[in-house]
This record gives structure tokens, sequence and C-alpha cells, in this order.
């Protein structure tokens, strides 16, 4: 019989997004197979301890001793250190395989100006937008309205701001700035919001998931209350739109997956503005929760949970 595999499941960080990590630590806890796993789950405290189990949190660098003990390390955490390439770095230092994309990757996706960029270089259609930051002069990001503002390397739409008369301009870019010290402005294009992910087999091929089509309900666009909160939002997978459509979207996911080269996972965000998509943001690990839009779309496509997270370790595992 083949040994468990002993995995941690790495948790919290410093980000806004700490919250929201747990419970997406708590649901890939819950699923792992334990005829396969030995899970233990790791709480990186936003004081910077590490907490290993019920243990006495240590600090990092005994952390990463203690972390070599582990033959996989299954990624759980959102935004800053987490999303940006950090703890990838980390982990390939001391040799633990992690689920995931890799460092590049996942501080090309995370930044969204550069993402936009890589986009925008292979002829993907993107929204027109601006980067600056707070030494940036006021000409410099002088920017038409509507005008969505963010942080250039948030997620879960924290610091996101709709400005639709110049009077909001100020308070949403001191908004965005309390979360980075970069901020894009981007055109505001009104339309549909659709979210596509994507998985990678056993044999190491990306595919695309059934595209979810985003309905907010208790905000008015798909901010942090319209993700997590219960009913926040009307999400509709497969998405009810033609087969040639599903299949653009789809195409369009793949495409940035592999030019930003991600591994295992990702979902890309995208407008649907007449006939025309639009994309805004591919997310290197979508959340996990049981709100979550990368497990919908998983079900949708016959995949359950604990097969998924097969499938996310088996891809984290072919990168020895």
């Amino acid at each position: 019989m083949t040994k468990p595999i002993k995995i941690a499941v790495v948790c919290g960080g410093p980000s806004s997004e700490h919250e929201v990590s747990l419970k997406t630590a708590k649901m890939i806890l819950g699923s792992l197979s334990r005829s396969k796993y030995t899970p233990t789950l790791v709480t990186i405290m936003k004081s910077g301890l590490w907490e290993f189990g019920s243990a006495k949190p240590v600090d990092i660098g005994q952390a990463l001793k203690e972390i070599r003990a582990f033959d996989f390390v299954f990624i759980a955490m959102h935004g800053v250190f987490g999303e940006d390439g950090r703890i990838q770095a980390l982990l390939e230092w001391v040799n633990v395989p992690y689920s995931g994309s890799g460092v590049l990757s996942s501080a090309m996706a995370m930044d969204k100006g550069i993402s936009n960029d890589a986009y925008r270089a292979i002829g993907m259609n993107v929204p027109r937008y601006v980067t600056f930051n707070k030494n940036s002069r006021d000409k410099e990001y002088t920017f038409e309205i509507p005008a969505v503002i963010k942080p250039i390397d948030g997620g879960s739409s924290v610091g996101v701001s709709i400005v639709r008369s110049k009077g909001e301009f100020q308070k949403a870019l001191k908004k965005a700035f309390k979360e980075s010290e970069r901020v894009m402005a981007q055109q505001f294009t009104k339309g549909r919001e659709f979210t596509c992910g994507v998985l990678e087999n056993n044999k190491g091929v990306a595919f695309a998931l059934p595209p979810t089509e985003i309905v907010p309900k208790s905000s008015k666009f798909f901010d942090y209350k319209a993700k997590y909160n219960t009913g926040g939002s009307l999400e509709i997978t497969p998405a009810k739109i033609s087969k040639s459509m599903t299949k653009n979207m789809q195409a369009m996911a793949l495409t940035a997956h592999k030019s930003l080269g991600c591994r295992g996972m990702s979902r890309s965000d995208f407008i649907l503005k007449r006939s025309t998509f639009y994309i805004l943001e591919t997310n290197t690990i979508p959340g996990m929760t049981k709100t979550s839009l990368l497990p919908q779309a998983a079900k949708a496509a016959n995949i359950s949970f604990p097969d998924m997270l097969d499938l996310i370790i088996a891809a984290g595992q072919r990168r020895k």
C-alpha cells in the first residue's frame, strides 16, 4: 500500500485576504482524501509567525526547517505573500514541491499592470488603463470617467472602487493606496461579467472549465461582499451563452494561463461588451470556499472537489 503524502496546507499571511485564506484552507483540509494524504494546517499569522497544527508558533527561520518534513505544500494563501511569488520562492529555496504557479508566473499575474501588458502584447482585448504610484503627479494619471480604481497587486476586490465622477477620484485613490503602493486606473467597461477556470489533467495538459456568469446582487459589482457572502451574487455555471462564445472565452482563459506560464490552476475574469470579451485579470490561487467559483466550475465538468485537489497536487508534483 502506498504511504500517504504528508501535505502542509499553508494559509493566512499578512494580506487583507487573511480571513478568506483561512476559509479556503479549511475547505481544502476537510476535502483531502485521508487514504492518499496526511494533511497538517499551517497558519502564517499576521505577526509573521508560523503555526504548525496546534504547536507553538515559530519564526520564519524555524518554519522553513520544519516545512522540509513535508512531501508537499498546498498553498491556500491569497494576496500578498501567497499569490505574488514570495512563498513560492521560499519553498523553492528549501526544495519542497508546492501547488500552483511558480515564482515568476505568480508575480506577473499578481501585478495587474504587467499581466495586462502581457495580454495586450499577444493581442487580447483589455480595457484601457494607466498605472501610477503615490509619487505620481495628478497630470500623470488623469483618466476619463467612469473608471475602475484598484490596487495593482490586490485580490478579492479589496480596495476596488468604480469612480463615476471626478469628485470620487481622490477618495478611491486613498482606498486603493491603503492596500498597495501602486494603483491601476482602468476604463470602466460596462457589460456582463464572466470567469473561466483552467486545470491540468494527469498528463500535464491544461484544459478550460465551463465558464461562469456572475450577476452581483448585494453590490453594484463583484466586490468582496458579493464574492464571499452567501447569496451575494448569482453565479450561473455553465454560463448561458452560445457554444461559439463559450469556446472563445475558454480559449482566452487558456491563452492567459499559458502566456503567463501558470501551472496547475488559474481563473481568468472577463467582461462581455456586446459581442467582445475583454480580459481583466488572472488569479493563480482562486478561492476555494463554499461560495468560490473554481470548485463550482469543476463540479459542472463532473470533477468533484477532492478530485480537483488531486489534479492540482499532481500538477505541483510534476514540477520536480
